[in-house]
């Protein structure tokens, strides 16, 4: 969640010249791709694939990627996420930071690492954005592949370059209850954000956001319900104290697992009410849908969640 900071950053200018970059090393890709979505293009590494489920790339022989994403946002309060507390709280290890330019636009690379799924992951990203919005691409690799693919990602990284936005719907069908309305200028591929009248930051952890995610990758699930309340024990910036109920649920043809709990935001420990829908595809990966609203509302925003999941469907493009 984005939140206001008392001063901006003080930023060093490196200016990136992708036209350089790209007469030097044209063995390294494929060639360059643009995500209009996002307002962005880089080029497609030799080797990776165009991803189906999120804006970028995939090497699915080794699990690496490259992802791009926008979001709105002042560059300066999103970077804030950025240090090496923040991220640690988020089990990651920040390595290196350092300031940039992306064509003019004040920038930031950052080198971390995270575990996950019984594996080191190595990370690079590149930010930049203004006073409105926040784009990032990250590079990752599982670290057993870092000494292979370290110099392609990063030169990947190196050679990115904005380009004009264009504005796509989400890769499913949700219809929003209540207040509850999309947040604009979010544009990641496999996901939708909902608020009270779709702006963000929310005033506190009191209001309701409801999040739609289909999973990215290919994602081993096994024991659906263990998945699914593990998953909901795992909510970003939450503290489950105790899963209410299990429910098995059906959606769109495709069956699941509804859970409800209630917990505490981590930051503020304002008490909140946490509803999760998840939902298997039988191609395999996972659609997550989890809404939260501080306890004080359960009441009136939990049936808006439960209808709102209820709505969902799965894109026929």
């Amino acid at each position: 969640m984005l939140r206001k900071f008392a001063s901006a950053l003080a930023l060093l200018s490196l200016l990136v010249t992708p036209s350089k970059l790209m007469a030097q090393t044209p063995k390294q890709w494929l060639s360059i791709v643009t995500f209009p979505e996002v307002g962005i293009a880089i080029p497609q590494p030799r080797g990776f694939e165009k991803a189906e489920s999120f804006y970028g790339f995939q090497q699915p022989s080794t699990g690496a990627s490259v992802m791009v994403l926008a979001i709105p946002g002042p560059f300066v309060e999103v970077i804030q996420g950025f240090t090496k507390a923040a991220l640690a709280e988020k089990g990651m290890t920040l390595h290196s930071k350092e300031l940039i330019q992306v064509q003019g636009q004040a920038g930031v690379k950052v080198h971390f690492s995270q575990q996950a799924y019984g594996q080191e992951f190595l990370k690079w990203a590149v930010l930049f954005g203004d006073a409105q919005r926040t784009t990032m691409v990250v590079a990752t690799t599982p670290k057993s592949h870092a000494s292979k693919l370290r110099q392609s990602l990063q030169t990947v990284l190196q050679a990115v370059e904005p380009t004009q936005t264009a504005a796509a719907p989400p890769p499913f069908k949700i219809e929003a209850m209540a207040d509850l309305s999309q947040v604009q200028g979010v544009a990641t591929g496999n996901s939708a954000l909902f608020t009270r009248n779709g702006t963000i930051p929310t005033a506190t952890p009191n209001d309701p956001m409801f999040i739609v995610a289909l999973s990215i990758g290919e994602v081993f699930v096994g024991n659906r319900k263990e998945y699914a309340q593990r998953r909901l024990l795992e909510t970003a910036h939450t503290e489950i104290e105790s899963v209410q109920t299990t429910t098995p649920i059906t959606i769109d043809g495709l069956e699941g697992y509804e859970l409800t709990a209630i917990g505490k935001d981590q930051k503020s420990q304002t008490p909140l009410m946490l509803y999760q829908v998840m939902l298997f595809p039988d191609e395999g990966g996972y659609i997550l849908m989890t809404g939260m609203v501080g306890q004080q509302q359960a009441k009136n925003y939990l049936p808006q969640f439960k209808a709102m999941a209820q709505t969902f469907q799965q894109s026929l493009n």
